[in-house]
């Protein structure tokens, strides 16, 4: 079997924290970035986050791009993370379970998974997956490079024990002081009790 390649851990990474903006995602507002064509929702284009066709919302805190919101996609069923896997795949990373057996899934390179529904209207800036209402316990914290970040920190963060996010940050930071580990542990605590 080939294995999927991903940057991210989990595809959720990509879509949470959830944009918080209301607004209209029809009709798609035309869009380019270099060799790229197509559009973006409505709401996205008047936005200060939009760049390149991707999201710069926690930026500084999931340390990515976010895909754009467009919203539902019409095609029901539950959006609960699933493995994908096929005869050629079995992925690194979880999508929405309904989206497992869409047939506008598609997988690409530079991409990843993907949406192929409306392609027509959103060209290369394809349509984000629907996770629905689902929403991961806890989304992964990044600190500033070129500090290390591991999923550990995140975890320590949210079980709020302090000793043990300071310990591993000095371990994989070596070198960083006992205050800058203390302050990053009150940044992650600040971003979780924010709702990130």
């Amino acid at each position: 079997m080939i294995v999927g390649v991903s940057r991210q851990e989990h595809m959720h990474r990509r879509y949470f924290p959830a944009c918080p903006v209301d607004g209209p995602i029809e009709p798609p507002v035309p869009f380019g970035h270099m060799c790229s064509t197509g559009a973006v929702p409505q709401k996205c284009a008047s936005c200060d986050h939009l760049f390149e066709g991707e999201c710069t919302r926690n930026i500084d805190d999931v340390g990515g791009y976010l895909h754009l919101d467009h919203g539902p996609c019409g095609v029901d069923g539950p959006t609960d993370p699933v493995v994908f896997e096929n005869e050629f795949i079995t992925s690194k990373v979880e999508i929405p379970r309904k989206c497992s057996k869409c047939r506008f899934l598609a997988v690409a390179p530079i991409y990843g998974f993907h949406c192929t529904k409306d392609s027509d209207k959103w060209g290369d800036f394809h349509r984000s997956l629907d996770w629905g209402s689902w929403r991961p316990d806890r989304i992964y914290i990044q600190l500033q490079l070129p500090k290390v970040t591991t999923k550990a920190l995140s975890e320590f963060a949210f079980n709020e024990d302090k000793v043990a996010f300071i310990e591993e940050h000095r371990r994989i930071n070596p070198g960083v002081s006992l205050e800058e580990a203390l302050a990053d542990y009150v940044h992650f605590r600040t971003v979780i009790e924010q709702g990130g």
